[in-house]
């Protein structure tokens, strides 16, 4: 079996966990952009023609999106590993297909109010060289195609948000507002480069 098809089995058997009532939707979307992302040459851009494909998420009371050419997994996070010492956007470690991975609260990093303790909680993992850190959100809605050319300029917006984190703000689902993350920024993090615990097998 080739990388790609195990990969796409794996995703596969996560997302079938997302919310139910999008649940069809969801899947599809996201397995038909991962296939795409991976049958293409390195370096091209595989978006559509509509704009970028992105995984509409919800932290706190607001919705953001984070690029599906980004994404590498989705799935529950139910238990994780804090680690001493380090920042408070740093929620911990989890188990990973019996890797050992990071795991951001995106909630801290933002700004936002912390969730309750018995909420549910997903984690979205992006690739990062090929070592996937989790982005902790509160739930997965589905999946949308943003106009580059509709977004507002984070600076302009006077919401408060840490512009470095934020691509640009637009329409969502109906008449929400999407915030587009920037996973890039995300990723330049210093904590994820000096701190990140080594990849090891968990036992």
């Amino acid at each position: 079996m080739t990388d790609a098809a195990t990969l796409r089995d794996r995703l596969h058997a996560r997302v079938d966990w997302a919310e139910r009532d999008h649940a069809t939707a969801f899947n599809k979307a996201l397995l038909q952009a991962r296939t795409r992302r991976l049958a293409a040459p390195r370096g091209v851009v595989v978006d559509g023609p509509q704009g970028i494909n992105a995984l509409c998420c919800r932290i706190g009371t607001e919705r953001y999106g984070l690029p599906l050419a980004d994404l590498s997994e989705v799935m529950p996070l139910g238990n994780w590993t804090p680690v001493p010492g380090q920042p408070q956007y740093l929620l911990g470690v989890t188990n990973l297909r019996g890797e050992i991975r990071p795991v951001l609260d995106l909630h801290s990093l933002l700004g936002l109010e912390p969730p309750a303790a018995d909420a549910p909680t997903w984690a979205a993992f992006i690739d990062d060289d090929g070592a996937e850190v989790g982005l902790r959100v509160d739930a997965l809605e589905r999946i949308v195609a943003v106009d580059p050319a509709t977004l507002t300029n984070p600076q302009e917006s006077g919401n408060g948000l840490p512009q470095r984190f934020v691509t640009g703000i637009g329409a969502g689902i109906g008449s929400e507002v999407l915030i587009l993350l920037d996973t890039h920024q995300i990723l330049a993090l210093d904590v994820l480069r000096d701190a990140r615990p080594d990849t090891r097998c968990a036992s």
